[in-house]
């Protein structure tokens, strides 16, 4: 009780009461403001003690049985629900990125699988539907073509029986010029549109710049560009060459031409983690905030003859190929296009 005057709590050591059961006593201090007032004292019985010491137990492993239950009954519903929404997910952003090839999962029995079916059916929709187009669009191709080569070959025939002096001549030669740019954009137009499959072999970078540089060679020259390479020999990507040696050319021909007069060309590559980045770096005028937002677009382009296609087409290679692709570039200082790929060691 002492101890309770000074604000302390206490109990007393275990005894036996005169019914021969085992108490033990519990006091504490009562205040009024800071001043303690009273006592008040409990006695409990050790028994009761036992039972509460039991009741905790019992708490403990309820809890913890509680707690495995939860995990278990959350890993089933994981594999229920969570399991097929994801792969629902994932096929919707494969439809989302124009990869119909891969079929919607539809195995699951409730209301996911109705939905799944329901994503399967327009994914078949979409294939078929793409698949009439892509024949419309060969087809009409096919049907410019024809008679853009009889117009070429007639325009040829009649700059030929023409003299040299006679200034026809250069009017049918400006002739048979456009008739091989809407050649040209004919067969881009085929391929952004053309399925493609990549077929995915161990590659050099250094192979791929080189073989680019040389079929450039010419252009760079009569340009006045100063071509630089920095691929580490022995650097290789695991990507269909054909496809991205097609892609590297669209962005290093769009180098020259923006650094036309006089400029520097480099080309680099590094590893980086599971990916190498090859970079084509111009010292051109550079592009806006604006026309970098757009540069991918299908059919945009900032120049008098292009297409719009060229860096759609090198997008389109670098995603099939596993890979990314992005640009930087300031206004006065440049521009930098990055192809991610698929490190393939080296």
């Amino acid at each position: 009780m002492a101890r309770v005057w000074q604000g302390k709590a206490a109990h007393s050591v275990l005894f036996e009461g005169e019914d021969g059961v085992f108490y033990k006593s519990g006091y504490a201090p009562v205040y009024d403001g800071e001043e303690v007032v009273a006592g008040v004292g409990v006695e409990m019985g050790a028994a009761f003690l036992e039972t509460i010491r039991q009741v905790q137990r019992w708490i403990v492993i309820f809890g913890a049985a509680s707690a495995v239950l939860t995990v278990i009954i959350g890993l089933g519903l994981a594999r229920t629900i969570t399991g097929p929404i994801h792969r629902l997910v994932t096929a919707s952003r494969e439809i989302g990125r124009g990869n119909l090839e891969r079929a919607v999962d539809t195995s699951s029995p409730d209301e996911l699988g109705i939905l799944g079916e329901t994503m399967e059916e327009m994914r078949r929709g979409l294939v078929a539907r793409d698949a009439q187009l892509r024949q419309m669009l060969a087809g009409v191709a096919h049907e410019i073509r024809n008679p853009l080569g009889g117009i070429e070959i007639y325009a040829g025939l009649i700059a030929d029986d023409l003299p040299d002096g006679d200034p026809r001549k250069a009017h049918i030669r400006k002739v048979i010029g456009e008739v091989k740019t809407l050649d040209r954009i004919i067969s881009e137009f085929l391929d952004f549109a053309r399925p493609t499959h990549p077929a995915p072999t161990l590659t050099p970078v250094s192979r791929l710049a080189e073989e680019v540089a040389f079929l450039l060679a010419l252009e760079m020259a009569a340009a006045g560009v100063r071509y630089v390479q920095d691929t580490p020999e022995g650097l290789q990507v695991r990507v269909d060459p054909e496809q991205v040696k097609r892609a590297l050319l669209n962005l290093m021909k769009n180098g020259v031409q923006a650094v036309r007069g006089g400029g520097v060309l480099t080309v680099r590559a590094r590893a980086s983690g599971e990916w190498v980045a090859v970079e084509v770096c111009d010292t051109g005028p550079g592009m806006s905030p604006e026309v970098q937002a757009r540069a991918f677009e299908p059919f945009f382009t900032t120049r008098e003859q292009g297409t719009g296609l060229g860096l759609a087409i090198v997008k389109k290679i670098a995603e099939e190929n596993g890979g990314t692709v992005a640009v930087e570039s300031e206004a006065g200082k440049g521009t930098t296009f990055q192809m991610t790929l698929p490190w393939a060691g080296g």
